[in-house]
């Protein structure tokens, strides 16, 4: 049943009605909040509103929980698009990437890390 609402949730933002999609989200509960294709499809909606940071901080929610290479392409296209070219080169790379995840993790605050 969750995974039909959330490709429902993909195929609205791919046929861009974001608005549409953004509000059966919403319509979501809390056992979502720490689903990675939730917290993809949620930055997914930033990133098309260029809600940039937010999105980030999503994506960076999302790698405590799963580690997917569609979360960190996705912060990959956003550090290029910010202008951080050798961050966003780590993020597609699989043998960079997660050291690059970890060490962004530790200077920004309020982003947990695994024990």
């Amino acid at each position: 049943m969750n995974k039909n609402i959330l490709e429902k949730i993909n195929r609205l933002i791919n046929n861009k009605k974001i608005d549409e999609a953004q509000f059966e989200l919403s319509k979501l509960g809390s056992e979502f909040y720490k689903n990675i294709d939730y917290l993809y499809l949620r930055s997914k909606i930033f990133f098309i509103n260029k809600l940039y940071y937010i999105a980030l901080d999503t994506l960076l929610i999302a790698t405590e929980f799963e580690e997917k290479d569609k979360i960190y392409e996705l912060i990959g296209k956003i550090y290029n698009i910010l202008g951080n070219k050798e961050l966003s080169e780590k993020m597609f790379n699989p043998d960079l990437r997660l050291e690059a995840i970890n060490s962004l993790k530790k200077e920004l605050t309020g982003i947990s890390q695994k024990a």
